[in-house]
């Protein structure tokens, strides 16, 4: 009895080992082609909507430096609007995402919005 069950414990478990055993190596696909193409064309626009809202905002600011300059009487009064343009408008300016058009647009008329306010009110 005790050599049937060994015999048996014997079979049952190289039938078992031989399931789990190394079957050689694994072979595998070569990966999915990605198309980058697409993804390099949509940084390129964000990007170059970003340099072009920059440009805007830089703009508008040069505009009102230049009209502060045409209404200042003195150079003590220029350096004084100047001042406070950079101080209270520039310096309060909302951080945006300069690839959106509307939130350029936002920025452009708080500026303006901000020295017609201290223009009025100093």
């Amino acid at each position: 009895m005790k050599k049937i069950l060994f015999t048996i414990s014997l079979i049952v478990f190289s039938y078992g080992y031989s399931q789990t055993a190394w079957s050689g190596p694994t072979t595998y696909r070569d990966p999915a082609k990605v198309e980058m193409n697409s993804t390099f064309d949509a940084q390129r626009t964000l990007q170059n909507r970003h340099n072009a809202n920059v440009g805007r905002i830089q703009s508008s600011m040069d505009r009102i430096f230049g009209q502060i300059n045409t209404m200042s009487k003195t150079d003590d009064e220029n350096n004084y609007w100047q001042n406070i343009f950079k101080e209270k408008c520039i310096k309060k300016m909302p951080n945006i995402n300069y690839s959106s058009d509307s939130q350029t647009d936002q920025v452009i008329s708080f500026l303006y919005d901000c020295i017609n306010y201290q223009l009025q009110n100093n």
